[in-house]
């Protein structure tokens, strides 16, 4: 009986102590890739956190100045540990400012300078493998980033790190004496290691983790590492630099951790088993007692005499008791198991439940915004649509006809102003805005975007207090303009016809402030918070009488960042108005130069111009104001149309779709220019497709000048002058005439 209840319990017991023994290992080894992954984490922490203290220090107005030494100060306050310092190197690595020297102190001429080359070329930040300091003689490895042009001079700054910098800042002192933690560069060799690294450090690592390493981003491998060890290796690469991460340790440690715990679980089932045996031979020697009582008793009775009454304290019972808790001991652990994965489970549907809100969330978001972008542009349309009528019915002489054209050219401008904002927040999810910065004095600025809105009628019926002063800005003049009107229009937009306007320029210590303050609706508590987020524009309402797709704020917001500045928005509630504040790095004011003569202006000339517009009504309107103003206009709808009217009348220029049936507009630009009588003829693009790459496809393809969809009037009869006279000179004998700003927004 002993035997039958103690081997179940045996074998269960064993199983279970191997599986314990499998659930160490595996913790033991999830640790050392954690290890492995924590240490990855500190060294990109410590590189972004460099690339980004050079990306400010790039902005230092002492670059700009070509104040160097003001530049070495500033640069050696960033430097506060002697095991890194910073570099500013030439276009030709020849190193300008070294804060590992004092300044002034001779610098060594460049010995490689593809790195620099690279940089500036690509304009990315890189890592280098390890290397020898040109200035310190020591093993280090060097952050680079591009520095934007200052006045036409292009420079790299580069952070040092010694290879004490990741001992002391990257290697944690509480992990395992016999575990080995290192940074592999990716030429293979050892950048920094915690063991061994003066022997180590320079020299190629196990090629058994480096081909591991080549072939998947992190794992775990065993191997003989390179002081012969037989040991498991986690690694991982650093998202910055793309170094390896390794952390090897023994195999006799992981697997000494698994056996301690499976030793002393062990050890208490021994002793269980031996007390339960111990018991079964105390209980089996009284059973067999009481059976000879009983048998004594039989043979007692089978003499004929009356058996001695004899009492038992065995019980059966207490046996199968025994068993059932040992046995429960077992269910124990495999009920824990199955809460465990219980509540794994659970997680899981916690986790899916909320991935499919935010799923819902997203596509409620897109739905409104959608039906928001339908709405905004169907206002415009409709109010094009009702004037177009209103001039028809009434003759396009009458005051109603005027009024009439008004509100088709306000309304074309809304479309416009909303295509732009769709344009720019592409340009803004993708990172593609560039800026053009130049001295701008913002408060003039301020006051010009004023008047441009007055003129619009967007401040008709509002008291306006305006408080400027001269403070200059390094700054995009066109992306500082629209800055200023986004946040002026959503003034008037938000605040009643009475309400009051306050705008103020003003200088702050280093800092441009612009303020502009309304008495308007004011923002709620819950939203203040949000305001600058994309499609944020308050509670929706089918009324929809702020208009707007709500990412005004969030194009300011990107814009004053690109320029190094910030907004900032305060209200005290619903009702009590709005204040939106954006500061700037002030610059000082730039010294006034000699107003140069302007050349005098000349009459529009008269030309045979080839317009090619598979859109009847656009390419029958343009022809008529071409009309009207004195030019022989020839129309074509398909780019294979507009090449045989070249070729039979010869026109002195081209306004060209890209957009057409048959052959795009490139093509037939290159058509054109491949042909012998057309090659000098004047190529101007004008389309819908407004972006950097199309702006550069249309000059490769030949044209002189892109236009974007759509025009002013003024300007294309402008643009249509210049294309003209260069073309006039392209003419053989006279010469080649490139067209000056050959791109036009």
């Amino acid at each position: 009986m002993a035997v039958a209840i103690l081997l179940p319990v045996v074998v269960f017991s064993t199983v279970a102590l191997q599986m314990l023994r499998d659930g160490e290992r595996e913790a033991a080894l999830r640790g050392l890739q954690e290890t492995a992954r924590a240490t990855a984490l500190t060294v990109d922490r410590e590189l972004a956190s460099s690339v980004t203290a050079l990306e400010l220090l790039a902005r230092s107005p002492h670059l700009e100045s070509g104040d160097l030494q003001a530049f070495y100060k500033q640069a050696a306050l960033l430097n506060k540990r002697p095991t890194s310092w910073t570099v500013l190197l030439d276009k030709n690595a020849q190193q300008l400012v070294n804060t590992a020297r004092p300044f002034g102190e001779a610098l060594p001429l460049p010995r490689d300078p593809g790195r620099v080359q690279e940089v500036m070329e690509t304009q990315n930040s890189l890592a280098s493998d390890l290397t020898v300091g040109q200035v310190t003689q020591k093993r280090v490895t060097v952050m680079y980033v591009p520095v934007p042009a200052h006045g036409g001079t292009r420079y790299v700054l580069a952070q040092v790190f010694a290879i004490e910098f990741f001992n002391n800042t990257v290697f944690q002192p509480n992990t395992p004496i016999n575990w080995v933690i290192a940074i592999i560069g990716r030429d293979g060799r050892f950048i920094a290691r915690n063991l061994n690294a003066q022997e180590r450090v320079g020299k190629p690592a196990s090629a058994d983790l480096m081909k591991a390493a080549g072939a998947q981003d992190h794992g775990l491998i065993r191997h003989d590492t390179l002081d012969g060890t037989d040991a498991y290796n986690a690694f991982t690469h650093s998202a910055i630099s793309g170094w390896t991460i390794g952390v090897a340790a023994p195999v006799n440690n992981i697997e000494a951790t698994a056996g301690r715990a499976v030793a002393i679980a062990t050890l208490g089932l021994l002793i269980a088993i031996t007390c339960a045996m111990m018991m079964a031979a105390f209980l089996g020697r009284r059973l067999v007692h009481s059976i000879a009582a009983a048998t004594d008793a039989a043979a007692a009775m089978g003499h004929g005499t009356k058996p001695e009454l004899t009492r038992s304290n065995v019980l059966e019972l207490d046996q199968l008791h025994t068993a059932l808790m040992q046995a429960g001991v077992i269910l124990e652990l495999a009920q824990a198991s199955s809460a465990q994965a219980e509540e794994e489970r659970e997680c899981l549907l916690q986790d899916a439940y909320k991935a499919r809100l935010r799923a819902e969330a997203e596509s409620t978001a897109k739905d409104q915004f959608l039906a928001m972008l339908g709405h905004e542009l169907r206002n415009p349309l409709a109010a094009i649509g009702g004037a177009i009528a209103l001039s028809e019915r009434h003759g396009h002489g009458s005051a109603t006809a005027a009024e009439a054209r008004a509100i088709i050219q306000r309304q074309s401008g809304h479309l416009a102003h909303l295509i732009d904002d769709l344009l720019d927040v592409s340009r803004m999810v993708g990172g593609k805005i560039t800026l053009k910065p130049q001295p701008v004095d913002l408060g003039k600025k301020a006051r010009s975007c004023l008047e441009s809105l007055r003129a619009t009628r967007h401040m008709t019926g509002y008291e306006l207090k305006v408080t400027t002063e001269p403070v200059w800005v390094n700054a995009d003049p066109t992306r500082l303009e629209q800055m200023l009107n986004n946040l002026l229009v959503n003034a008037f937009k938000f605040t009643p016809p009475g309400g009051l306007v306050e705008v103020t320029v003003s200088a702050c210590a280093q800092e441009a402030v612009l303020s502009v303050k309304d008495s308007g609706m004011g923002i709620s508590p819950e939203l203040l918070p949000h305001v600058f987020e994309m499609f944020v524009q308050g509670s929706a309402s089918l009324d929809r009488a702020q208009g707007g797709l709500g990412i005004g704020l969030a194009l300011v917001r990107q814009l004053a960042s690109l320029h190094g500045g910030t907004v900032s928005a305060d209200s005290a509630g619903p009702g009590q108005g709005s204040t939106f504040v954006v500061r700037l790095p002030r610059i000082a004011a730039p010294v006034a130069l000699p107003a140069a003569a302007l050349p005098a202006s000349s009459p529009h000339q008269r030309w045979r111009i080839l317009l090619i517009e598979d859109n009847d009504d656009a390419r029958h309107m343009m022809r008529r104001l071409l009309d009207m103003e004195g030019h022989e206009v020839l129309e074509a709808a398909t780019g294979t149309a507009g090449l045989r009217l070249a070729s039979q009348q010869k026109p002195d220029l081209a306004i060209v779709d890209i957009g057409l049936p048959e052959m795009t507009g490139y093509e037939v630009a290159e058509h054109l220019r491949g042909d012998a009588e057309t090659r000098s003829m004047g190529l101007i693009a004008m389309t819908g497709y407004g972006q950097q790459e199309d702006r550069k496809h249309a000059l490769a393809a030949g044209f002189d000048v892109h236009l974007v969809k759509s025009v002013d009037i003024d300007h294309l009869l402008k643009v249509i002058d210049q294309c003209g006279q260069a073309a006039l000179l392209r003419k053989p004998g006279t010469g080649t005439a490139p067209i000056e700003g050959a791109s036009h927004g």
